[in-house]
């Protein structure tokens, strides 16, 4: 079938059109600057148009003949709230307008979420699909955004949402600079190592929204995956560590990271680029965990990850070594 993908040039996305096109898709990816696509030549069944979320004119054009939707774009980083709640909410908003009014074609539309519209969550009480979201933060709240607008337009056809925790993998750019600066002799250790958190490699990740995108079960509900396991930030540190054969673990205290990202948040102000470091993923990373049971897309759609977290680290630093970003 024809499938339209927003996102495609990012790393989940790239990751999931790959896949959809060896299924035998023909996939129409969204772009909004094709010379970032030029990859997608080496890939049957890809199909660059250009376009962007915020444009209603280009999705209409995009979605012509399209059969299932597969909404991924949006931002993890902003300069400010109103950035976030632009791309990630209505951004989603005019995505699902434009859907709406193709809906006799539209056989699936399948939104990624996060983790992070449920707030922070322990081992000890994981976020399930039932639970009340309760976002703290600027990124969680636009992603709840853009779930809510995805329904108000598209309740009424088959639609299904994907909740991913922490994701890492080949193209990731977030996950990376961890590694990177592992790599670099420091293995960075948060809140004395005792946060809890769930992970998920892409791989199992965009095997879980192919299930969701292609499983009728799937319809009018929402997932969260995860690799199975509750990780610690101690463990994840030694794991590295371990990997690399060298590197020592550096604490980093909690006073030190607000104050870095007061200043960052200071230097995003001034340049109106957003900071790879800020005061929102600050408050993420100073919570008891961000865990997530993914039991109920085991149990309705046969969800099992494959990569394990040895694994999963093992061949990404691979990788990051073979493409020279390490």
């Amino acid at each position: 079938m024809i499938v339209f993908l927003t996102g495609g040039t990012g790393f989940i996305g790239r990751n999931l059109a790959v896949k959809l096109a060896r299924r035998g898709h023909h996939v129409r990816c969204l772009v909004r600057d094709p010379a970032g696509a030029s990859w997608m030549r080496e890939h049957p069944g890809l199909d660059p148009v250009r376009g962007d979320i915020g444009d209603p004119d280009s999705l209409r054009r995009c979605l012509e003949g399209a059969e299932a939707v597969f909404h991924l774009a949006g931002v993890t980083k902003a300069a400010s709230r109103d950035e976030y709640l632009r791309v990630n909410g209505r951004g989603t908003e005019h995505v699902a307008s434009a859907v709406a009014a193709a809906d006799e074609r539209i056989r699936k539309v399948l939104l990624v979420s996060s983790l992070a519209v449920a707030g922070p969550r322990t081992a000890a009480n994981p976020a399930r699909e039932e639970d009340e979201p309760g976002p703290i933060t600027w990124y969680g709240e636009s992603k709840l955004l853009g779930e809510r607008l995805l329904l108000e337009r598209c309740g009424h056809l088959p639609w299904t949402i994907v909740r991913p925790p922490v994701v890492y993998g080949p193209f990731d750019r977030d996950v990376f600079l961890y590694f990177k600066a592992a790599a670099s002799g420091f293995v960075p250790l948060l809140r004395g190592g005792t946060m809890e958190l769930s992970l998920v490699h892409v791989e199992d990740l965009t095997d879980a929204i192919l299930l969701a995108g292609f499983s009728p079960e799937a319809h009018g509900k929402s997932y969260y995956v995860s690799d199975g396991a509750v990780h610690t930030t101690r463990g994840l540190a030694d794991l590295l560590r371990m990997i690399l054969g060298r590197g020592a673990i550096l604490p980093v205290p909690a006073s030190l990271l607000r104050a870095a990202g007061l200043l960052c948040d200071a230097g995003a102000r001034l340049t109106g680029k957003p900071a790879l470091l800020n005061g929102q993923k600050v408050r993420e990373s100073l919570q008891d965990g961000w865990v997530c049971s993914d039991e109920r897309i085991r149990k309705e759609l046969g969800y099992a990850p494959r990569v394990g977290i040895e694994h999963g680290f093992r061949s990404t630093l691979a990788w990051y070594r073979e493409n020279g970003w390490i």
